[in-house]
């Protein structure tokens, strides 16, 4: 517990001594936050209404991907230039260990700017719209659960898919090509008819945990795949 801690520490030291990543985090947060609420002041809280407000919670989980997307990656490649992953493979700490923490720190820095976004559309839309304060799409259970419980699994799965895809390609653009194509695979099975979208709260929490799941399976599979010495031949690559 005490390795974790300290990995996790040190990824966000080095997280926020990133300008990219400062870059890339505040770019998303704030686009993501204002051109909903330019949507929403234009049509109005009844025309929204109708639209449904979930619309806006697009935008979070939007946020949240770009932000992960591009961290998850950076968070590996940037020690494989640096070799420090080479270093840390020496010592007494697991390869879950140092994986772990990348994911844990990927996907809580997405979770962030998921949340963040909701209070810049919260304080646009007061701006823009005229109206005051709006709850927007916290004010149904299905929008808590879509923009809380489903951008938490997604950011999980999004910081997997992106870590381990970059340990074994060592590529920024392919790395986040990648990634980004591993979330529009979640859309097939919807598209096809597999799976049918029904916006209600239990919908919305069964599918939060079916990808939560998902990605936790993808950890386990990425920890037995990449293991120690799998990683020294991919780094020596």
């Amino acid at each position: 517990m005490t390795g974790m801690r300290t990995m996790m520490w040190k990824e966000i030291a080095e997280l926020l001594a990133n300008r990219r990543f400062l870059w890339v985090f505040t770019v998303a947060v704030l686009a993501m936050g204002v051109l909903p609420a330019l949507t929403f002041a234009r049509h109005g809280a009844k025309a929204m209404a109708e639209l449904g407000a979930l619309f806006l919670v697009l935008y979070v989980l939007f946020a949240t991907v770009i932000v992960v997307a591009n961290t998850a990656p950076d968070l590996v490649l940037h020690e494989r230039v640096g070799h420090t992953l080479d270093y840390l493979l020496t010592t007494p700490l697991s390869v879950g260990v140092i994986l772990g923490a990348k994911v844990v720190v990927a996907a809580g820095v997405g979770y962030i700017a998921g949340l963040f976004s909701i209070g810049v559309q919260i304080v646009a839309v007061a701006m823009f719209s005229g109206q005051g304060p709006h709850w927007l799409f916290l004010g149904s259970g299905v929008g808590q659960v879509m923009a809380l419980g489903l951008s938490a699994a997604l950011s999980l799965y999004v910081a997997v898919v992106g870590t381990f895809v970059a340990l074994r390609l060592g590529e920024q653009r392919a790395a986040y090509m990648i990634t980004v194509f591993s979330v529009g695979l979640l859309v097939i099975p919807f598209v096809i008819g597999w799976l049918h979208i029904d916006l209600t709260s239990t919908w919305a929490w069964h599918t939060a945990m079916i990808l939560g799941l998902i990605a936790l399976g993808l950890v386990a599979l990425g920890v037995r795949l990449f293991h120690r010495e799998m990683l020294v031949l991919y780094l020596q690559e």
